[in-house]
């Protein structure tokens, strides 16, 4: 049991009140001794016994209301199966289930045919009968906007499948919820419980971009006080056969195609796997040698003979979890990258020069940015290092909204006048002899992952003397004291990189050019896939914006919001994937999820375990009718002819 008001507990005190009045009664008698005295007491030694325990049963009775009356007003609520003579029953205004259709929700167990969606909605349909009264509404991941149903066997309708049924999208869990918790508030919602089911991917939580979105949900959650309730039912399966694939990186040269794939399983016997590979429908068989559990993997794909634009399939053999078996390309119509360069200290921007210049017949590079000489929002990806005027800032903001790449170096002013584009901390310098180092970096993917070979990149070597850290955006890498050497942020439908040193010797070794180079290429390949507008990810921005878009793959109802493929848009072909965080089987584990979302007012539950335990009503009726039932048996001593048959003494 919990309570609404635990202030109002503190009255509790006041259940003394019966018995210090006693005493003063007491104290306001004197006994006197007299002859006759005697004969009176003889004649009530018979009755004195019941008189003592009419009297300490009067005082417990009032005691016992008053705490009775405490209690109401800190307003009770009953957790779990605390039933309180059935009066908890009170089922909740509305029953709102937040359904994570992440790729990852297609996974099977080995000892299951159904998908963790077809479970989640299972038992869902389970837990529903717990609140036969109650409101019920489904607000997925993917969409914005809450479905009512008439019945929860409307969920399974073929009408709601578009609704509930799979996607090869990602999902960002803290924002739904917090959509959810909006909508809840705007609709004037009383009491409610919220149900996430979900697998718990961590590509799902985005922990550090949401770290303030996951701060309102806790403090929504608590000042409402009871009245909602989170709960999260956990979807995990059972370790089934799987391998998946994903591309790291992709270049087109003589004739051919070689994407480099990242192929992940959990079968150690398994040596070889016969790949299929589909150019514009044609089909090539090829084997690829695997080595557990992950294997980079090169293909050479001819393109001769087919048409100088079109799109390329790879799929391996299927599995438990077919979704992430297949990778899309196309190629073809690759244009020229429009590289925009705005540096004030000289040594940087040569630098810079030098490593965005390494492919001169994909890549065009300007300098002088915002002269008048130049217009930033011809350019497709910005390097930028100066005093930046509000004009400049203005600029920024909306080249960012629009889906430009940003990549920014601290300047000599540092000020934050917009915050949504950056924040820095104040300038660290280090003598010579000293140097900041760095400690942790994703290693897998993203600019500092490992090199095709298997290398790592050498940022345990870099000495970086001065810094001023970025306070915005993910980060990417580490000092050895924890603070953030390079943040991504996503910026609209753009994306901005943020040093924290410069490519200068006085500040750090880091022009030295075995960590900044390749850095500087991935972000410059990033930024080509982007523009080229070419390799897109379900659900994210640009798959949205494709909204006429046909697949040439299947129906006409496939949507690149929800499902990968090869799409076609005004006479442009598509590459449409599922998101990279759904092949990275990492999950959130339950102690960790606890951290994140600390309200006192939340559950975790899995599959297997989960059952009406989200319910919680108040039941301060229940000590209402207590105190009733106390203060008419308290009553009852005091009637003249009960007061007669125990004994007639004071209390």
């Amino acid at each position: 049991m919990s309570f609404l008001q635990p202030i109002a507990l503190a009255g509790i005190i006041l259940a003394a009140t019966p018995i210090l009045i006693h005493l003063l009664n007491l104290m306001r008698h004197r006994r006197e001794s007299w002859a006759a005295m005697r004969f009176l007491l003889k004649a009530k030694k018979s009755s004195s016994r019941m008189s003592k325990i009419r009297r300490w049963l009067t005082l417990l009775l009032r005691m016992l209301s008053i705490c009775s009356l405490v209690i109401l007003f800190a307003r009770p609520i009953s957790v779990g199966n605390q039933s309180f003579l059935d009066l908890a029953t009170k089922e909740p205004e509305l029953v709102l289930l937040i359904l994570d259709r992440s790729s990852s929700m297609q996974k099977k167990s080995a000892d299951s045919s159904k998908t963790l969606l077809q479970e989640g909605l299972e038992k869902f349909s389970l837990l529903s009968k717990s609140w036969p009264n109650s409101k019920i509404a489904v607000m997925e991941t993917l969409f914005a906007e809450p479905i009512f149903l008439d019945k929860i066997e409307t969920i399974y309708s073929k009408e709601m499948q578009g609704f509930i049924g799979p996607t090869d999208s990602g999902a960002n869990l803290p924002e739904t919820i917090n959509r959810s918790l909006t909508w809840l508030n705007e609709a004037e919602i009383g009491q409610a419980e919220i149900l996430v089911i979900s697998d718990q991917q961590e590509a799902s939580w985005q922990i550090n971009e949401n770290s303030e979105i996951l701060k309102s949900i806790n403090e929504t959650i608590n000042n409402k006080q009871g009245l909602w309730q989170l709960g999260f039912l956990d979807l995990k399966p059972t370790k089934a056969i799987n391998y998946s694939i994903h591309c790291k990186s992709y270049l087109e040269e003589a004739g051919t195609a070689n994407p480099t794939l990242l192929i992940k399983g959990n079968q150690r016997d398994q040596e070889r796997l016969a790949v299929r590979i589909r150019i514009n429908g044609d089909l090539l068989l090829i084997d690829c040698e695997f080595t557990y559990p992950s294997t980079t993997w090169t293909p050479s794909i001819p393109l001769t003979g087919h048409p100088p634009v079109g799109w390329i399939s790879i799929t391996l053999p299927e599995d438990s979890f077919p979704g992430d078996n297949e990778y899309y390309f196309t190629y073809g119509n690759q244009s020229m990258l429009k590289i925009g360069i705005a540096i004030k200290d000289s040594e940087t921007e040569r630098f810079v020069v030098a490593a965005s210049s390494l492919d001169p017949d994909r890549t065009l590079l300007s300098k002088n940015l915002f002269s008048r000489q130049q217009d930033p929002s011809e350019h497709d990806l910005l390097i930028i290092q100066k005093d930046l005027t509000k004009e400049d800032l203005g600029f920024l903001d909306q080249f960012l909204l629009k889906g430009g790449m940003v990549v920014l170096f601290p300047s000599a002013k540092t000020n934050n006048e917009n915050v949504k584009l950056q924040t820095w901390s104040t300038n660290e310098t280090k003598s010579q002899d000293d140097f900041f180092t760095l400690r942790e970096w994703n290693k897998n993917e993203g600019v500092f992952a490992n090199t095709t070979n298997g290398k790592e990149l050498p940022l345990s070597y870099l000495k970086i003397h001065q810094r001023v850290i970025p306070q915005l955006g993910q980060p990417l890498a580490f000092y050895a004291d924890g603070q953030s050497f390079l943040t991504r942020k996503i910026y609209g439908q753009g994306v901005l990189y943020s040093f924290s040193t410069l490519p200068n010797l006085d500040w750090s070794s880091l022009g030295e050019g075995f960590v900044f180079v390749p850095v500087i290429q991935r972000i410059i390949d990033e930024c080509r896939q982007k523009s080229d507008f070419e390799f897109i990810e379900c659900g994210d921005n640009n798959s949205l914006s494709l909204n006429s878009a046909l697949s040439i793959l299947g129906e006409k109802q496939d949507r690149p919001s929800a499902q990968a493929g090869i799409y076609k848009d005004l006479g442009k072909l598509f590459a449409v994937n599922r998101p990279a965080g759904e092949t990275v089987d990492n999950l959130i584990v339950k102690n960790k999820l606890q951290d994140i979302v600390s309200t006192e007012h939340a559950s975790w539950n899995d599959a297997q375990t989960a059952t009406s335990s989200f319910k919680r009503a108040e039941i301060w009726n229940f000590f209402l009718i207590l105190m009733i039932i106390f203060l008419l048996l308290e009553g009852a001593l005091s009637i003249p002819q009960l007061t007669k048959l125990l004994g007639n003494s004071r209390v």
